[in-house]
């Protein structure tokens, strides 16, 4: 592969820091520490992007995308994490957006497309569940199908569990087992589902980092109509394959490494110790440059990882996994690294008044300490969502014993 820069992606690029510098508010840029936007911030730059056409990025051009390859998507993606921009609904617009596209029928699209591409209807995913989280075919939630004088429903009964943003979900997106006689693969479906109807029940999950982004989810007699199934009845593992094989370039979260690279570079010319700059100390200037050379390495393999996506390789599937564990595992070293060179300041994750009452407690480095400890609770879970370092590797292994 020829890794010299693409002349056409390189002026993409800075057609993209053009739009950000133009368009994007200066009260609505900040940095995004592993959580979803407000509402209203989400809304606002949704609305902004899709008065420039940019407002699916991941969608194909047909279906009212972009239309963009994988390497322009990446350099999208990465020059709005750079400038601080509010999140898009990750859920509705890489997710299921694309789904829908290809599986839903005429009523489906109608129903949700347009809430999805002007952000005003926002998802959850309900996959894990209690004891099959990795082994997501293991899945036990029910839905039995019921006719009745209101038609055609499942009647759904189980829980799913860490269940992000469900407590600001306007609908959830929801694997059931609706066939238990046939294969486990085989007996699952994939419903839309309104996160008003009686019978949900979201109870919050405090992480570690001291954020409320994780739920546990309850289905106590819920009916949800059959026209809310994707797919048909039975074909819920092949949505879900397809969803979740929709782009292996982005499991490495590029962007985020970045954000890293750039908040370590500041502090490295900002900090001051015994009145030199932090650069200059020998061992923290050979860590920095090692984490940026592995940040260059993952950044090959994902410019990689988008050519075969584009050329519709199966090897595109175990260089993702590749990806996930080097990805995944640099963000770590990365946000330890963040903590670290705030030294006895890195403690230091919300500086608030610990009553909750009056002004902010004045802190060292409020101008660049906020976040970092708490982005950097936020990562230990990185090696753990969107299949464990430990699932990659089965992946990675299996392909090359068929070799």
């Amino acid at each position: 592969m020829d890794f010299q820069p693409d002349a056409g992606l390189t002026a993409f690029r800075e057609e993209v820091r053009a739009f950000l510098r133009t368009h994007l508010p200066a009260e609505l840029a900040g940095s995004q520490h592993g959580v979803r936007s407000p509402r209203a911030a989400l809304v606002r730059w949704q609305g902004i992007l899709n008065d420039h056409g940019w407002g699916a990025p991941y969608w194909e051009k047909e279906h009212g995308g972009t239309g963009w390859t994988p390497q322009q998507r990446l350099a999208f993606d990465e020059e709005c994490a750079i400038a601080g921009t509010p999140s898009q609904d990750v859920f509705g617009q890489r997710l299921l957006g694309p789904v829908l596209n290809h599986f839903a029928t005429p009523e489906q699209k109608a129903e949700h497309l347009p809430h999805i591409f002007a952000g005003t209807r926002l998802w959850c995913q309900g996959f894990s569940e209690p004891g099959s989280g990795s082994d997501l075919a293991s899945l036990r939630t029910q839905a039995v199908r019921v006719a009745d004088d209101e038609g055609d429903h499942y009647v759904v009964n189980g829980q799913k569990i860490w269940t992000s943003y469900a407590h600001q979900a306007d609908w959830i997106f929801l694997l059931v087992r609706t066939d238990a006689s046939v294969k486990k693969q085989a007996g699952i479906s994939f419903l839309l589902v309104d996160m008003k109807t009686p019978g949900i029940t979201v109870r919050p999950i405090m992480t570690i980092d001291g954020c409320h982004h994780l739920n546990e989810t309850f289905f106590d007699n819920v009916r949800v109509p059959v026209a809310n199934c994707v797919g048909g009845e039975g074909a819920g593992w092949n949505v879900t394959k397809f969803l979740l094989n929709n782009e292996h370039a982005a499991t490495a979260d590029l962007p985020t490494l970045v954000r890293f690279q750039r908040q370590l570079r500041t502090l490295a010319a900002t900090l001051r110790v015994d009145g030199e700059p932090l650069i200059r100390r020998p061992a923290f200037a050979l860590r920095l440059a090692r984490l940026e050379a592995e940040l260059q390495a993952v950044s090959m393999m994902v410019q990689r990882v988008a050519v075969l996506e584009q050329d519709h390789s199966p090897t595109a599937h175990v260089m993702g996994s590749m990806l996930k564990i080097r990805g995944t595992e640099l963000q770590q070293k990365m946000s330890e690294f963040l903590v670290e060179a705030l030294g006895d300041y890195g403690a230091i994750a919300y500086p608030e008044s610990h009553d909750g009452e009056g002004d902010a407690l004045p802190v060292p480095c409020a101008h660049m300490g906020p976040g970092i400890a708490s982005e950097m609770f936020f990562r230990r879970a990185s090696t753990i969502y969107g299949g464990t370092s430990e699932v990659q590797r089965g992946i990675i292994a299996k392909l090359l014993f068929q070799l």
